[in-house]
């Protein structure tokens, strides 16, 4: 496209969103370069210098299991050797990717594995897989992103992929992870991509659902050096607001402050669900924490005009410390004189900031008005719902439970003292409120 011109007339965005809105992965644009919004997967993996093999390894292995769930045919793949794309099939593609990615580390180079199921590499695809291992992990995360089909998953796979999702958290311990919905750019591009900034910009004043992952940009950091400087714009410095699922790793817990169940206290709620994941005590987790793979609710593009999701509300409330504000949410740097909208150092600190109680993005005639309490008074909705600790006086009464204890619901008489649950895997008591229930009294 020209540089010079809008990349979507006002009345092509319009049906873009519409349809968007239907089914994700509807795709618009020039032939060969369409973009859709698209389901996505990525894995931000931390390693030392010898393990580049053993992670090698992993990541082809997931790229076998990955060609047992597709529906669709891959098209083009890609020759790390030689940096070219190839169509699917062709004899100058490794018959052996271990051995080429062992010709690789010998050489001190990254190894890319990269795949799609459409034409060209430039346009969103349903299915594509693009792993890459970096040859300086001190430097930068190495990166395995997949995005997978939105039909397909919708049409009875959900367990399935799930599945599959935790088995690759489970091999590859990633110090970050996201899932959710983007602009289909599936990591391929490694210079990046002006019509996906664009697009993302655009779709980003509409759904509040819609995350930025460019792993080839972002992926950077200083975990061998405590002391040293880290890029303020990259993921080294923090965390991405949570739209789907993540993972929170030992790394960002420590740095945090708060440990496993105290995070499963300020999460809970019935539609968020948290699994443990045993992480290596090492010199990055030296109490041995779980990794915490979270899943907030279900997969959702969550249209603005519906309202802020308060179930990503509560996740960014608890991430807010280890945010990663600054990040940089372009493959290319904006230029004066730019027609269509992208992202500015402005603009991408108040999309960060969107789940915060005092944002008004994506604007704030758009941004639905704070609730109001029985006094007509905003409520805050950054106060949490009573959390009492096992030992103390039940503050009102009403039905609560506890995460300490399976099938733990009951009803409490306020100043009657909350019962300690002893020897709970799940740690400390905390009792929250289950919500009335007179029948079940």
């Amino acid at each position: 496209m020209s540089t010079a011109e809008l990349f979507l007339q006002p009345e092509e965005i319009e049906k873009f969103i519409r349809e968007s809105k239907i089914a994700p992965q509807w795709f618009y644009g020039y032939p060969g370069r369409e973009l859709g919004i698209c389901p996505y997967v990525t894995f931000y993996v931390y390693h030392r210098p010898d393990a580049y093999m053993v992670l090698a390894d992993k990541f082809i292995t997931v790229w076998e299991r990955f060609g047992q769930l597709i529906d669709e045919p891959i098209k083009k793949v890609f020759k790390s050797r030689t940096q070219v794309w190839l169509n699917s099939g062709d004899s100058r593609f490794p018959a052996d990717l271990r051995v080429e990615a062992a010709h690789h580390e010998k050489e001190f180079e990254t190894f890319y594995l990269m795949a799609t199921d459409m034409e060209s590499p430039d346009a969103s695809p349903l299915w594509s897989y693009a792993a890459r291992v970096c040859h300086v992990p001190q430097m930068g995360y190495s990166t395995l992103k997949l995005i997978f089909c939105y039909d397909w998953y919708e049409d009875g796979n959900q367990a399935r992929w799930r599945d599959f999702v935790l088995d690759c958290i489970k091999s590859l311990r990633p110090e970050q992870a996201y899932m959710g919905y983007e602009v289909g750019n599936g990591g391929l591009g490694v210079m990046g991509g002006y019509e996906s900034d664009v697009l993302e910009r655009i779709c980003s004043d509409y759904f509040y659902g819609l995350d930025i992952d460019h792993p080839s940009n972002m992926g950077f950091h200083a975990n061998d050096d405590e002391d040293g400087y880290v890029n303020p714009a990259r993921l080294g410095a923090g965390l991405r607001p949570p739209t789907w699922c993540f993972m929170l790793s030992p790394v960002w817990q420590r740095k945090l402050g708060k440990p496993e169940h105290q995070i499963r206290v300020e999460l809970a709620d019935p539609r968020i669900k948290i699994t443990a994941v045993p992480y290596p005590r090492d010199a990055l987790n030296p109490e041995g924490a779980n990794g915490l793979w979270i899943e907030l609710g279900d997969l959702d593009l969550y249209p603005v005009e519906d309202g802020v999701p308060d179930v990503l509300v509560k996740a960014n409330r608890l991430i807010r410390p280890v945010r990663c504000d600054e990040l940089n949410l372009n493959t290319l740097d904006p230029w004066d004189g730019d027609p269509n909208p992208r992202f500015g150092y402005e603009s991408s600190l108040r999309w960060m900031r969107r789940f915060d109680e005092d944002s008004d993005w994506p604007s704030a005639e758009q941004r639905p008005k704070p609730a109001l309490d029985e006094g007509g008074k905003g409520k805050n909705p950054s106060e949490r719902e009573s959390y009492v600790p096992g030992g103390e006086p039940c503050p009102k009464a009403g039905w609560w439970f506890t995460l300490a204890q399976s099938q733990s619901r009951r009803y409490f008489e306020k100043g009657d003292v909350m019962p300690i649950i002893e020897g709970s895997s799940f740690g400390d008591t905390y009792w929250q409120p289950a919500g009335d229930d007179e029948a079940g009294k």
